[in-house]
C-alpha cells in the first residue's frame, strides 16, 4: 500500500565543490552490478523527473520473483516449484543504475530482507533511504510511483504491508533496537512504513491544503494559517471558504481537507489506543501506570491537562519501551505513542490560540509539557529532558526573577529547537544530504516533521516569551525590519555589510570576500568572508568558530522557522550587527549606515583594526637541527617555531607524558630551502618571491591584483612540493623518526604547520593552514612534510591573512611532528565562559574519536563550573560519524554512537584540574603579566587525558568595542535591576 496521494510543494566544505554533495555508499544486494559509467546528476535528477511522469514509474516490467532467485514471467502461480515468491515491477535501466551508485529509489517493501536491518551490523543507511522514499512519495503525489499506482501488479498492497510488517517486527525482535539511540529512527520506521489503516496526521492535513493551494492560488493565506498557526477552527475556515470563494470543481477536496481537520482535532484516539494497549501489557506494574494515565486524560477538562497528561503518557511509553515485550507489544506501544503525539499537537495548537491570555508562569510550564512530549517522540533525550526542566525549575523558584535571570533561562530554553532539529540530523541528515542531488524536496523532510510535532507548540510558546523578555530590556532582534524573539542567536559579535550569498553552488575560486554568507553548517575550509549565517552551528569552538571570534567577523545562527525570509534577500546589500550582548540585526543596508560605517573605519585607523607583524628580531632562521618537544618553551615561539611546537614544549615540561613525544623542524631548515634557485640558473626562491609580492601590492585593479596572487601561490606551492631539501635532512630526519618513536611502520604521526604568523597579539590563526593526520611510514611522512611546508601558501590561508599582514614574505612554517593519540573521544576546552561570561566556568566542545570538534562537527558542548564542579548542557553531540585511525595510515571516518553523552564526570574533573594548572603557565601571560584564557585541544583514551595542542584564546578587541554595537548593547535594560512577575500576563504586541 502506497501513502496517500499528495502533491509536492561550514564554515567550510559547504563552501566548495563538497556542495556537490557526493553520493554516500550504499550497499544493496538487489542492485544492478553491471551499470553503465556513471551518469552525471544532471543526467540521474532527468531520470527522477521521468519517473514522476512515466506511467510505469521505477519499473519496466511485471514479474516473480521466487525465493529460489528466479525471476518468471507473469502467470498464474510462477514460483509453485521454486519456493513460493512474490509478483510486482521490476526495476528499470535507469533504477538500477540509480541504485549501484548508492541511490537506493523504487524500493519494493515486499521484498525487503528482514535480517538486512537486525544484528550487528544494520543496514542503516538502506532503512533511512526506504524511509525518505516514504515520506516523499506522501508529499509529492506519489513521487516516481505516481504512475505505477496504476500500473496493475506492480506494487501489491497487501504484499507491501506484510513486508513491511516483517521488517519492523525483526527489528523490534533485535534487542539493538531498543537502544536509547535507536528510539527515534525506530520510531519514525513505524510512523512511514504501511502497518496500519491510513489516519489524519498533521502532515497529511498539511499537504493536502498544499495541494489544494497549488490548484486554487486564492487559497493560498488559508493554507499558511493551516501550516503556521493551525487550530480546529480550521475546518470551518475551509468549508466557509469553499462555500464563498473556492473553485467548484474542488467542492470534493475541500470537504475532504475539512473533515481530515476535523478528524486530527477529535480527542478520543490516544484514549482508545491506551486502553487497547493495556489490555496487551504483560507487566501488572506497567498496567496499572497506564490505567492511570488513561483515566487522568479521559478525565482533562481544559486543554492544559489534556496535553500535560498526553505528554506523560508518550514519556511513560517511551520509558517502558526497552523492556516491552513479545515484540507486537512493543509495535503497538510505539502507535499508541504516535496516536498521542497527534493528539498532543491537535490540543496544544487549540491551546495556541488562547495564547495571548496566558501568564508567564503558564506559559513557562507548559514549555515543560512540550518538551516531555518530545522526549516521549524522541526529538529530546532524558538528558536534554532534564536540562530542560532544570532550567525551568531556576526560572520558576522565585515568583518574580530578575530580568537577567528570566532572559538567560528562556534563551536556554529556545536550544530546544536546534537539538529537536540536530537529533533529526544525526539519522537523516547524511541521508537528505545525498539524495538533494537527484531530489530537491528531500531538504523538507526535517521541516515536515518538525513542524507536524509538538515542537510548533513549543516554538510558538518560546517566541512569545523571548519576545516578552526582550521588550521588557529593551532589545530587538531584528530580521528585515520585523522584531522576532528566537531563531537568531548570537556566536560571534561583529559589525559587517555585503551582498547577501548562498553558499550553494559556491567554490573557493568564487567566493565574494565581501559576502555576507548563508551556510548550511559551520564548515571547515572557510574562505575569507565579511559575515556569517549558519543553519546549524556545529560548535562554538571549532578552528572556524574561534577564527571569525578573532577577526570581529559577524556570526549567527539562523532557525529554520527564519531561513526562507533571509533567503529571500539573497543577492541584496545588507548589514549584519551582533553585539556582545547577543542582540541581533540583519536589514537592507541604505544611506543611514555610512555614518556608522565611516566613525567604525576611522576608530580603526583605516586598517580594519588588525595587523599582523611578525617578530623579525626574535625571528633565529640559523637553526637547522631537528628539535625535540622537551627542549622547546613557549619563548621559542616565533623564534624556531610557532606556537603550536613551543607551546607543547611548555606543556611537556608540566605534563610530561600527557603530552605524545614529538619533534618541531624549525623555520630555518624551510628558509635554506628557499635558497635553491626557482629553476636552473634563475634567482633563488627567496628572491623571486620577496619580487612578487611587491608586484602584487604594487597593483591597482583588484581582478589583475587576485589573478597574479593565485599565479604566484600556484608556483609557490608546486616548487615547494617537488623542493629535495637533499641528503642530510633526509638522514637526520629518519634518525629523529626512530629516536622519538621507534621502527618505520609501527607507529603513526600527525604531521602539523606551525608558522610564526599565528597565536599572534590579536590573532590566532586557528585551522588556517594542514595538518596531516596519522602518517605511517617514512616516505609517506617525508611528503606530509612537504605538504605541510607548502599549506601557509594555499588561497584561502593567503586570503585570510594577507588583508591583514606586513611584510608578507616573512611567513615561514616550521613543522611539528607528534605521535598520533588514538582518543576514543577528543575536543577543545577554553578556558573561559564564552557562553555568559561567568567567572569560574570553562567552555568545552568534544565528540568521539580524533580530531573532535576542530571540525565544527556537531559536537557536545558544555560548560563546566570548576569551583562548584557543576556542569550545564548546552548541545549533544549529534555528528553522525566520527574519525578514527587507520592502522595502515590516515583515518577512517565510522559511524557514531548516537550516545547522550560523551563526556564522562571523571574526564570532566581531570578537564577541570587541567583549567586550573594551565592558569599558571607564563605562555598565557601577556606583556603586563595578565593572564589571558587558554584554547586547549586534548584527548581522551580509555579515561587518560592527553594533551594536543595550546594557544591564548584571543577575542576582537574592534568588536568587542565597536561603538555603534555598544550603543545597542547600552539601550538595554540593567537586568539585575528589573524584577519579572511570571504570575503576569505580558502585553501583547
Amino acid at each position: 500500500m502506497l501513502l496517500p496521494t499528495r502533491s509536492r510543494g561550514s564554515l567550510r566544505a559547504a563552501l566548495f565543490a563538497a556542495l556537490a554533495l557526493s553520493a554516500f555508499a550504499a550497499s544493496d544486494a538487489g542492485a544492478a552490478t553491471s551499470a553503465s559509467a556513471p551518469a552525471s546528476m544532471e543526467t540521474e535528477r532527468g531520470w527522477i523527473e521521468g519517473m514522476e511522469t512515466a506511467p510505469k514509474g521505477p519499473f519496466t516490467r511485471i514479474r516473480w520473483f521466487c525465493s529460489d532467485g528466479s525471476v518468471l514471467p507473469p502467470k498464474a502461480y510462477a514460483c509453485k516449484d521454486h519456493g513460493g515468491g512474490i509478483q510486482h515491477g521490476e526495476w528499470s535501466s535507469e533504477t538500477k543504475q540509480l541504485r549501484a551508485r548508492g541511490f537506493l529509489v523504487g524500493n519494493v517493501l515486499a521484498g525487503l530482507n528482514p535480517e538486512s536491518f537486525t544484528g550487528s551490523d544494520p543496514d542503516l543507511s538502506q532503512l533511512k533511504q526506504i524511509l525518505l522514499e516514504r515520506f516523499l512519495v506522501g508529499w509529492d503525489d506519489g513521487w516516481i510511483f505516481r504512475g505505477a499506482r496504476s500500473y496493475r501488479g506492480a506494487l501489491q498492497s497487501e504484499d507491501e504491508e506484510a513486508g513491511a510488517r516483517k521488517v519492523v517486527m525483526a527489528m523490534l525482535a533485535d534487542p539493538a533496537w531498543r537502544a536509547p539511540e535507536r528510539y527515534l529512527l525506530l520510531r519514525e520506521t513505524v510512523r512511514l512504513f504501511p502497518l496500519q489503516a491510513d489516519r489524519e496526521t498533521a502532515s497529511s492535513v498539511r499537504l493536502q491544503a498544499l495541494d489544494l493551494a497549488k490548484k486554487d492560488a486564492s487559497f493560498n493565506p488559508l493554507r499558511a494559517k493551516i501550516h503556521n498557526a493551525p487550530d480546529a477552527a480550521d475546518a470551518a475556515a475551509v468549508r466557509s471558504y469553499a462555500a464563498k470563494k473556492g473553485n467548484g470543481a474542488l467542492g470534493g477536496e475541500f470537504a475532504r481537507l475539512a473533515d481530515s481537520i476535523d478528524r486530527l482535532y477529535q480527542s478520543a484516539g490516544g484514549i482508545a489506543a491506551l486502553d487497547a494497549l493495556s489490555t496487551t501489557v504483560g507487566n501488572g506494574d506497567l498496567r496499572a501506570t497506564l490505567d492511570t494515565g488513561t483515566k487522568r486524560l479521559r478525565a482533562a477538562t481544559t486543554p492544559e491537562e489534556t496535553i500535560a497528561s498526553a505528554s506523560a503518557m508518550m514519556a511513560l511509553l517511551r520509558e517502558s519501551f526497552p523492556a516491552l515485550e513479545p515484540p507486537a507489544v512493543a509495535l503497538e506501544a510505539l502507535e499508541t505513542s504516535l496516536t498521542l503525539e497527534n493528539d498532543v499537537y491537535a490540543t496544544g495548537n487549540e491551546l495556541m490560540t488562547q495564547l495571548p491570555g496566558l501568564t508567564r508562569r503558564q506559559r513557562v510550564d507548559l514549555l515543560g509539557v512540550s518538551a516531555e512530549a518530545l522526549y516521549g517522540a524522541g526529538f529530546l533525550s532524558r538528558r536534554q529532558q532534564t536540562a530542560v526542566n532544570d532550567s525551568i525549575e531556576r526560572l520558576t523558584k522565585t515568583p518574580d526573577p530578575s530580568l537577567d535571570t528570566y532572559r538567560s533561562e528562556l534563551r536556554y530554553l529556545a536550544r530546544v529547537t536546534e537539538w529537536s532539529d540536530r537529533a533529526l540530523a544525526f539519522n537523516f541528515g547524511e541521508t537528505v544530504q545525498q539524495w538533494a542531488q537527484i531530489e530537491s524536496e528531500a531538504h523538507l523532510y526535517t521541516q515536515d516533521r518538525m513542524r507536524g510535532s509538538p515542537l510548533l507548540v513549543y516554538g510558538a510558546l518560546i517566541d512569545s516569551l523571548a519576545l516578552d523578555g526582550n521588550r521588557l530590556a529593551g532589545i530587538r532582534h531584528e530580521l528585515f525590519g520585523q522584531s522576532v524573539g528566537t531563531g537568531l542567536r548570537a556566536l560571534n559579535p561583529g559589525l559587517a555589510r555585503g551582498a547577501l550569498r548562498l553558499a550553494t553552488g559556491a567554490t573557493a575560486k568564487n567566493v565574494d570576500s565581501g559576502g555576507i554568507y548563508v551556510l548550511p553548517e559551520t564548515t571547515a575550509d572557510l574562505p575569507p568572508v565579511s559575515g556569517i549565517l549558519t543553519r546549524g552551528e556545529g560548535n562554538s569552538l571549532s578552528h572556524v568558530q574561534l577564527l571569525a571570534r578573532n577577526l570581529g567577523i559577524p556570526n549567527v545562527v539562523v532557525g529554520e522557522e527564519h531561513i526562507a525570509v533571509v533567503n529571500q534577500h539573497a543577492g541584496e546589500e545588507v548589514v549584519l550587527a551582533v553585539t556582545p550582548g547577543g542582540i541581533v540585526q540583519l536589514n537592507r543596508d541604505g544611506p543611514e549606515w555610512e555614518a556608522a560605517f565611516g566613525a567604525e573605519h576611522e576608530a580603526s585607523g583605516g586598517t580594519e583594526g588588525l595587523v599582523i607583524r611578525p617578530d623579525l628580531e626574535k625571528l633565529d632562521l640559523s637553526v637547522h637541527r631537528l628539535v625535540t618537544l622537551s627542549s622547546l618553551r613557549a619563548s621559542d615561539s616565533g623564534r624556531l617555531s610557532g606556537p603550536k611546537g613551543a607551546n607543547l614544549g611548555e606543556l611537556k615540561h608540566s605534563f610530561g607524558d600527557a603530552v605524545p613525544a614529538g619533534f618541531v623542524i624549525p623555520f630555518g631548515i624551510f628558509r635554506q630551502l628557499l635558497d635553491q634557485p626557482l629553476a636552473p640558473g634563475g634567482p633563488s626562491v627567496w628572491n623571486w618571491m620577496k619580487e612578487r609580492y611587491t608586484a602584487i601590492a604594487a597593483e591597482s585593479d583588484a581582478a589583475k591584483k587576485k589573478a597574479m596572487a593565485a599565479a604566484f601561490l600556484s608556483n609557490l606551492r608546486n616548487w615547494i612540493l617537488e623542493a629535495d631539501p637533499g641528503p642530510d635532512f633526509r638522514t637526520a630526519l629518519e634518525k629523529q623518526l626512530q629516536a622519538s618513536f621507534g621502527a618505520p611502520g609501527t607507529y603513526g604521526v600527525f604531521v602539523r604547520s606551525d608558522t610564526n604568523v599565528e597565536d599572534l597579539p590579536g590573532f590566532t590563526g586557528a585551522g588556517l593552514n594542514l595538518t596531516v593526520a596519522n602518517v605511517v611510514g617514512t616516505a609517506n611522512i617525508l611528503k606530509a612534510i612537504h605538504d605541510v611546508w607548502a599549506s601557509p601558501f594555499d588561497e584561502r590561508a593567503y586570503g585570510w591573512r594577507q588583508s591583514h599582514m606586513q611584510d608578507p614574505e616573512y611567513v615561514f612554517p616550521a613543522v611539528v611532528i607528534q605521535l598520533a593519540f588514538a582518543s576514543d573521544k577528543s575536543g577543545v576546552m577554553v578556558t573561559t565562559d564564552i557562553e555568559d561570561q561567568q567567572p569560574g566556568w570553562v567552555t568545552v566542545a568534544i565528540s568521539e574519536g580524533v580530531g573532535g570538534a576542530v571540525e565544527g562537527q556537531a559536537a557536545e558542548s558544555v560548560r563546566i563550573d570548576t569551583v562548584n564542579r557543576r556542569l550545564r548542557l548546552l548541545a549533544q553531540a549529534t555528528a553522525p560519524r566520527k574519525t578514527v585511525l587507520n592502522p595502515k595510515g590516515g583515518v577512517l571516518h565510522v559511524a557514531a554512537s548516537g550516545s547522550d553523552r560523551v563526556l564522562t564526570g571523571n574526564e570532566a574533573m581531570q578537564l577541570i584540574q587541567l583549567a586550573k594548572k594551565v592558569r599558571d603557565l607564563d605562555s598565557l601571560r601577556d606583556e603586563n603579566g595578565v593572564v589571558r584564557p587558554a584554547d586547549m585541544e586534548f584527548g581522551f583514551k580509555d579515561g587518560q587525558l592527553a594533551l594536543l595542542q595550546i594557544r591564548p584564546f584571543v577575542e576582537s578587541e574592534s568588536a568587542l568595542t565597536n561603538p555603534i554595537l555598544a550603543k545597542l548593547d547600552s539601550e538595554t535594560k540593567r537586568g539585575k535591576d528589573v524584577r519579572v512577575p511570571l504570575g503576569a500576563v505580558p502585553p501583547s504586541e
